[in-house]
């Protein structure tokens, strides 16, 4: 019994390392005792939990695209909304220029009104000025010192970025700087109804037009361009607010005669002057033996561009203007044509006094106002047929009375102080403030906050009327 159990316990340990051998075998060698299994072990284990793993990332990515795409939609959403804000003020910027430089933006375009019509007008036009300022040999000596001063200030002027485009200061048009600096000559026109029409109306650049004794107007043309002029006049005598508006131009001066007052300012000042019936001037002058026979003696004074000329050579005249002369009229870009904002105006008709009702027509097609005077008379220039016809019209509105105990009824005009008129161009009108610090100074123009007045380039009327005329103006007019 005990040999039986020996020789299956030898048997059975036989058995296990015969197993062991061939587990051996099949499993390779052990190199490293027992990493075989725990190798295996995890290489079983760890693919396992890989599955769901990468399930896991998969879905994670996927989730983060999704989210992603869902945060990014209202990212992206923004620039699509946002042009909308950013378009108007691109496409609104030309449009909406012109309220920049209006003060009343807030006003409603269906109405213009002006406020305090009578505001501060403080100078009159026939005041004794020779009490208030230097009399004239004390005023020559000024300029004469300044001058070997002055080359400093052109100096520093160069170091200044010049503007871009160079222009006239009547029209607003390009030019060369040669002609910028021409100075222009200012001609009193007579515009008594008998005695029209007028010759050389179609050279001038800026009007201006006042009343004068008796319910009449004169006009005042400007013009650069003088030496090319065929016949003009027929002239007239001057006044004293005229002379005060030559300081808005530093111009020539072309009259026949004039008031006592306005001989009084064109002495103290210095104006140089062509008058055609207290000077001798040997060619400037003629009469129209046809105007003198038919019309008027006092309506027959005639000139042109040579008499100009000639009249400038003889009395050795400055032809450039002024270093320190300060243009009236700021303009737009000569490509540009503006259409303020502000209320319609396509016919203005205006009773600038008792005898004299004007008009200025819009014309679309040629975007300009065409003049009427004396109840729809055509305002043409006799020379050649054409009618007056302007870009820009200016309404300026002041105090004008008669002049106690003069025996003609002349007229005194408010020339310096503040007050209000109308910017009218492109069938609209806007509301405007002058101001003038000092009868020799420029006539500043703006709007009613203060910011700068720009004319759109071309031809400019300047009505200065009474402010009692202002109720009575029709912006609108049928004929």
């Amino acid at each position: 019994m005990r040999g039986v159990s020996y020789g299956k316990g030898i048997t059975a340990v036989l058995l296990a390392c015969a197993l062991l051998l061939s587990c051996s075998r099949t499993e390779g060698p052990a190199g490293e005792g027992g990493s075989v299994p725990q190798t295996d072990t995890v290489q079983v284990t760890e693919p396992v939990p890989a599955a769901p793993e990468a399930d896991t990332e998969a879905a994670e990515t996927e989730a983060a695209e999704t989210e992603a795409a869902e945060t990014e939609a209202p990212e992206t959403e923004p620039p699509e909304t946002e042009p909308p804000e950013t378009e108007p003020p691109e496409t609104d910027s030309p449009e909406t220029d012109p309220p920049e430089t209006d003060p009343d933006e807030d006003m409603p375009e269906s109405e213009e009104l002006l406020t305090a019509p009578e505001a501060e007008i403080t100078g009159w036009s026939d005041e004794e000025e020779g009490k208030e300022d230097p009399p004239a040999p004390e005023r020559d000596p000024e300029p004469e010192p300044e001058k070997p001063a002055e080359p400093e200030k052109p100096a520093e002027a160069e170091k200044q970025p010049e503007p871009e485009r160079i222009y006239n200061y009547l029209n607003g048009k390009s030019c060369t700087a040669e002609e910028q600096k021409r100075r222009p000559v200012a001609i009193m026109l007579n515009n008594l109804k008998k005695q029209l029409p007028q010759y050389g109306l179609s050279y001038g650049q800026v009007f201006y037009e006042c009343a004068a004794e008796g319910g009449i107007t004169r006009i005042m043309m400007l013009v650069d361009d003088y030496e090319s002029m065929g016949t003009v006049g027929s002239i007239r005598s001057a006044r004293d607010y005229f002379v005060d508006f030559l300081a808005n131009h530093d111009a020539l001066y072309v009259h026949a005669g004039g008031s006592e007052t306005a001989y009084s300012k064109i002495s103290w000042r210095g104006i140089e002057n062509m008058d055609g019936v207290n000077m001798y001037l040997p060619s400037t002058f003629w009469r129209d033996q046809n105007r003198m026979v038919n019309i008027g003696y006092e309506h027959s004074l005639m000139t042109d561009g040579a008499g100009i000329v000639s009249g400038i050579q003889f009395k050795g005249y400055r032809t450039e203007l002024d270093e320190n002369q300060k243009p009236l009229f700021l303009f737009y870009g000569e490509n540009e044509n503006r259409s303020i904002y502000g209320s319609p105006a396509t016919h203005v008709h205006m009773p600038v006094t008792f005898a004299n009702t004007v008009d200025f027509v819009y014309d679309k097609d040629r975007g300009e106002y065409l003049r009427y005077q004396y109840d729809g008379m055509p305002h043409v220039d006799g020379a050649n047929g054409e009618q007056i016809s302007v870009k820009n019209l200016l309404i300026l509105f002041t105090d004008i009375d008669v002049i106690p105990g003069d025996a003609a009824g002349r007229l005194t005009v408010g020339t310096v102080g503040q007050g209000q008129g109308y910017y009218v161009t492109n069938g609209r009108r806007r509301v405007i403030a002058w101001s003038r610090a000092g009868k020799t100074d420029c006539l500043e123009l703006t709007y009613k906050n203060g910011k700068e007045l720009r004319l759109n380039c071309g031809k400019t009327f300047i009505c200065v009327v009474d402010r009692d005329v202002a109720p009575f103006i029709d912006f609108e007019y049928q004929w």
